[in-house]
C-alpha cells in the first residue's frame, strides 16, 4: 500500500509516524510545500499556485490541483492528512479519495460551535503567541474561528475516515461538527521505545550542557513557551522555587539548611523548552532573567533533535505539561514512559490519562502559587512517588500506546477503505 503522507516532511510528528508505517510495511511519500531537510522518507515537494514558493494558508486552497497532479504522478493507493487543517482541507481541496483526516489537537479544539463558545482558548490560542487580550485581536481571533471552523467542517465531511488521538478529540469531531461515529476511530499513535533507550554517554553530554549537579532533581517543562502551554504560569512557579531556593535547600530525605546563599549541591535544576515555538518577548525576557540569576535554570530557546530529547528524557524526574486545551501528548506519553513524574492540569484530555496521586499529580487550580506548593511537595516524596507512579505508567503505555501497534491498527482500516473504493 503506497500511503501519500501530508504534512511538513521536517516536523517529528510527520517522520514518527512516517517510520511507524513504513516499519508496518506501507510505502510512505510525503508531500508537502517545504523541502525535506533530512531525508528520512520520500517526499514531494509540491509546487504552490502562486508565483513564488512561498505560501500561506490560501496557498493550500489554491493548490488542490498541483497536489492532485503529485499525488497521481507517485501513484498513491490512499491519502493520510496529519491536521485537519491546513493538510486535510488542502486534500479535500485536492478531492483526494481515499482519505484519512488525522486530528491532533488545535486542528479541532480550537473551533466548538457558537453554543459552547465558553470552551473557545481566548487570549491563549494556537496563533495568539503574546497572550494578548487587545480589542482588535480578539475581534481577528473571533473571525478567524469562524472562517476555518467551516473549512474543517467541511474537511471532516469528506474524509472517509477520521482518527484523533485522544477522546476528547473523537469525542469533539462528533459532537461538534456532527460527524457520524462509525467514521471515527481513536488513534492514539504513541512512543518509540527504540528511541528511548538510554545512552549514559549522551546522557552525561547532556548534563554537562546544561550544568546539571549531580544528584539535582530536574524538573522539565517540555511543552514550548506559548501562551497555549501556560509557559508563563510555570516560569513564575519556577522563580518562586528558585528564590526560595536562594535562603533554603529543599532537601529529599535530607534535613533542611537555612544558608542564606545558594549550597553547592543544588537540589533541583529546571529545564524549560521553547520546543522551536515562538515565543512571546515577555516570556522570553523572563527565562532569560531567571538563567542569569539562577545556575540552576535552563532555558533551551532552540528545537532540540527528537534523539536529544528521548536522552534528556532519562534525566527527568518531574515533568509539567499544562496547556489550556490538548490532544494526545507526546510528550506525556514518553515522560511516562521513561518513568519521570507527570505534573498536569485538570482539562479534559489530561484527565482521561492522570488520576491523581495513583499514576501522576494534578494541580489545581492551576496557578504558579499552587504548582510550586505541588512541585515542593513532589520534591520531599520524589522516591516514593516515582515508585508508585511509574509502574502504572509504563504498563498503560505499553499496552494502549506503542506507535507501531497502532500503524498496524492503521493499516487495517487502511485496507478496508481501500477494498471499499476499488
Amino acid at each position: 500500500m503506497h500511503i501519500g503522507l501530508l504534512n511538513d516532511p521536517n516536523n517529528f510528528h510527520t517522520q514518527k509516524w512516517g517510520k511507524a508505517l513504513c516499519d508496518a510495511g506501507a510505502k510512505v511519500t510525503v508531500f508537502s510545500f517545504d523541502a525535506d531537510k533530512h531525508g528520512g522518507l520520500p517526499s514531494v515537494q509540491v509546487p504552490t499556485a502562486s508565483l513564488k514558493q512561498e505560501y500561506n494558508y490560501f496557498s493550500y486552497l489554491r493548490s488542490g490541483p498541483e497536489l492532485c497532479t503529485a499525488l497521481n504522478a507517485a501513484g498513491v493507493d490512499l491519502v493520510n492528512a496529519l491536521n485537519i487543517t491546513p493538510f486535510g482541507v488542502w486534500a479535500a481541496s485536492a478531492g483526494a479519495r481515499p482519505l484519512i483526516a488525522s486530528a491532533m489537537g488545535a486542528d479541532i479544539l480550537e473551533y466548538p460551535p457558537r453554543k459552547l463558545r465558553n470552551l473557545s482558548p481566548g487570549a491563549r490560542s494556537w496563533d495568539n503567541i503574546e497572550g494578548s487580550h487587545q480589542p482588535h485581536v480578539k475581534l481577528k481571533e473571533r473571525l478567524k474561528r469562524q472562517y476555518f471552523r467551516r473549512k474543517v467542517s467541511r474537511t471532516l465531511r469528506k474524509a472517509d475516515l477520521i482518527t484523533g488521538d485522544n477522546r476528547v478529540l473523537v469525542n469533539a469531531v462528533r459532537d461538534w461538527f456532527g460527524i457520524p461515529e462509525e467514521k471515527i476511530r481513536l488513534l492514539r499513535w504513541g512512543v518509540e521505545p527504540e528511541l528511548l533507550v538510554p545512552d549514559e554517554n549522551e546522557g552525561r553530554k547532556l548534563r554537562d550542557r546544561f550544568g546539571i549537579q549531580q544528584g539535582a532533581t530536574v524538573i522539565l517543562s517540555p511543552r514550548g513557551a506559548k501562551a497555549i502551554y501556560q509557559a508563563d504560569l510555570i516560569l513564575e512557579a519556577f522563580a518562586q522555587l528558585l528564590e526560595a531556593n536562594k535562603k533554603e535547600t529543599i532537601a529529599v530525605g535530607s534535613e533542611i539548611s537555612s544558608s542564606g546563599r545558594p549550597p553547592r549541591g543544588l537540589p533541583f535544576h529546571f529545564i524549560m523548552l521553547s520546543a522551536g515555538y515562538e515565543v512571546s518577548r515577555k516570556v522570553k525576557d523572563k527565562a532569560q532573567y531567571l538563567s542569569q540569576r539562577h545556575p540552576n535554570f535552563t532555558f533551551v530557546d532552540e528545537m532540540m533533535d527528537r534523539k536529544e530529547i528521548a536522552q534528556l528524557w532519562h534525566l527527568v524526574d518531574i515533568f509539567i505539561s499544562a496547556p489550556v486545551y490538548d490532544g494526545y501528548s507526546a510528550s506525556l506519553a514518553e515522560g511516562r514512559y521513561t518513568g519521570a513524574i507527570p505534573v498536569v492540569n485538570p482539562i479534559p484530555g489530561n484527565l482521561e490519562l492522570i488520576q491523581h496521586g495513583e499514576n501522576g499529580w494534578v494541580t489545581s487550580p492551576f496557578t504558579p502559587t499552587q504548582l510550586a506548593k505541588d512541585l515542593t511537595t513532589i520534591l520531599k516524596n520524589k522516591t516514593q512517588l516515582k515508585a508508585k507512579f511509574q509502574v502504572k505508567n509504563r504498563e498503560w503505555i505499553e499496552e494502549h500506546s506503542l506507535v507501531k501497534q497502532n500503524a498496524k491498527l492503521f493499516l487495517g482500516w487502511a485496507e478496508e477503505l481501500l477494498r471499499k473504493n476499488r
